[in-house]
């Protein structure tokens, strides 16, 4: 992944003709809401949930890092986790930051780019943190984690996303904050600029 200041990123930009955001991580931090909602719906089914453990399954899929934590939980089980989880984030909003810079860059040359949201956010949270901080209207595609069958690190959201615009690959670019996402955009032949923690 590379990391570039402005000038660099604006000389990359005038390159593409299509700019690929992640969410939790890249556009708004997330990470404490997602922690606490987690949490507490861990919590609600009879497990812990520590940082430690939280914070090896960032930009994973919780359809993914649920049975990995809790080995020989059932697909029921999980359901009712992630359902626990997506009611207690709606109450957490306010504990997210967006990106003032990136969002800034992102006002400033969407107008002349084809632009697109891809993440392993549910459609339910994610469109909540969209309009908490006034992003939706930014975006000529969204794909949501429950727009595709797999999550991060597959590239399936970013090959979607990819069709919906009517752009290759090769003249786009995608801008994420995780490994996870990385391996995505890279697999589907994307160039990724790193967006460090802000």
């Amino acid at each position: 992944m590379t990391t570039v200041g402005e000038r660099g990123m604006a000389r990359y930009v005038s390159t593409v003709r299509a700019l690929l955001f992640d969410l939790d991580g890249t556009l708004v931090d997330t990470r404490e809401a997602n922690y606490e909602a987690y949490r507490a719906a861990f919590a609600s089914a009879g497990h812990e949930l520590t940082p430690e453990q939280f914070a090896t399954t960032w930009g994973k899929d919780s359809r993914d890092f649920i049975p990995d934590l809790l080995p020989g939980i059932d697909v029921a089980a999980v359901d009712s986790i992630r359902a626990a989880k997506s009611t207690l984030y709606a109450d957490l909003l306010d504990r997210t930051t967006v990106n003032t810079a990136l969002v800034a860059f992102l006002r400033l040359v969407g107008p002349s780019h084809r632009t697109a949201l891809v993440s392993t956010a549910k459609s339910g949270n994610g469109e909540q943190i969209l309009a908490a901080h006034g992003l939706r209207e930014l975006f000529d595609v969204v794909v949501w984690g429950d727009d595709v069958a797999v999550s991060k690190p597959d590239p399936e959201g970013y090959l979607k996303a990819l069709a919906e615009l009517g752009v290759d690959a090769a003249d786009g670019l995608a801008f994420e904050d995780s490994e996870t996402g990385r391996q995505a955009a890279l697999a589907a032949g994307l160039s990724v600029l790193e967006v460090p923690h802000f």
